[in-house]
């Protein structure tokens, strides 16, 4: 079989095939197509090819438009009052003060000089008056309440409260400002 020298005839097929000639040009192209063995084969492997394909329904992009959902600007967290912050803080503040001072007056109450709570004074170490001098050391006791204030919180006199509550008025942890919140924005054009 030889293949036909007609190339306009050989582009019109696709176009025959689909219908979209006028009839004048369907009529001479299918004239040509009824004599010519290589566009008759040429017209044979268009109509195979046009059955086996498999088309995909069109999309609609209007429907697929209207699923997005819209776009919301993003609300940073808020946070908490400045007021909230100071008040947390001077708790923070009066809590250790109270534990710290508080500690410190039981184990002085307790331990006056010497003596371990409820016993006998510890006698001093034996000096050598051959050596040189050595600063004294405190005595060990069998018992330090530290910070365990929770049971001897209530041995504190009215006027032990009082002097701590004005230790803590004078008592400045606080910073003078707080930072100002940074927000993010995206400027960014063209979406």
């Amino acid at each position: 079989m030889n293949k036909c020298m007609n190339g306009e005839i050989q582009d019109l097929l696709p176009d025959l095939e689909h219908g979209k000639l006028s009839e004048s040009m369907r009529q001479s192209v299918e004239e040509h197509v009824a004599g010519c063995e290589s566009c008759r084969e040429d017209l044979r492997i268009i109509r195979t090819v046009k059955s086996a394909a498999v088309f995909a329904p069109p999309i609609n992009v209007e429907s697929v438009v209207r699923q997005i959902p819209p776009y919301r600007m993003p609300v940073p967290a808020r946070e908490a009052p400045a007021r909230l912050r100071v008040v947390q803080w001077l708790v923070a503040a009066m809590v250790g003060v109270l534990l710290i001072g508080g500690g410190s007056l039981l184990r002085s109450r307790e331990n006056p000089g010497n003596t371990v709570a409820g016993r006998e004074p510890v006698p001093s170490p034996i000096v050598d008056e051959t050596l040189p001098a050595m600063p004294s050391v405190p005595a060990v006791t069998a018992h330090t309440p530290a910070l365990s204030l929770v049971a001897d919180v209530r041995d504190l006199s009215d006027g032990n409260i009082q002097q701590l509550m004005d230790e803590l008025d004078d008592f400045d942890a606080l910073p003078n400002s707080e930072p100002e919140p940074v927000f993010a924005v995206d400027m960014a054009e063209g979406r």
